[in-house]
């Protein structure tokens, strides 16, 4: 399953007031988040999330959930869709847009390729 894990905590709620959609048109793939949701709890949240490639859609969710001192970034595990490479690249556009809500984030583990993480810059 693809994820990133995320050292630090973040306030999933105040994401939702400055979450913008999100489109990457890379490498054959358009990748986009289009909504934000966060659960009543405030301890997790969903990206709404499509893949496109050669006319294929894949229609998907990146959970977004607080554990304690870590933050995972990984595919819903509600949601049966291929892990190909546009469904890694939103994981990673939704922790890059983790990143950027809160810049003290850092990338803990993750098992995505290492030039989907460089397009997000979220290379360790």
């Amino acid at each position: 399953m693809p994820h990133v894990i995320l050292g630090g905590k973040v306030d999933l709620r105040a994401l939702a007031q400055n979450f913008q959609p999100q489109v990457r048109n890379e490498r054959g793939w358009i990748t986009k988040l289009t909504d934000y949701f966060v659960a009543a709890g405030e301890n997790s949240a969903l990206f709404e999330a499509l893949a496109v490639a050669q006319g294929v859609t894949h229609n998907f969710f990146v959970r977004v959930e607080q554990k304690g001192d870590e933050v995972s970034v990984r595919i819903d595990p509600r949601t049966n869709v291929e892990k190909n490479d546009g469904v890694k690249r939103a994981v990673a556009i939704a922790a890059a847009l983790l990143r950027q809500h809160m810049p003290s984030l850092s990338v803990k583990r993750t098992n995505l390729p290492q030039e989907i993480l460089e397009a997000e810059n979220l290379a360790q």
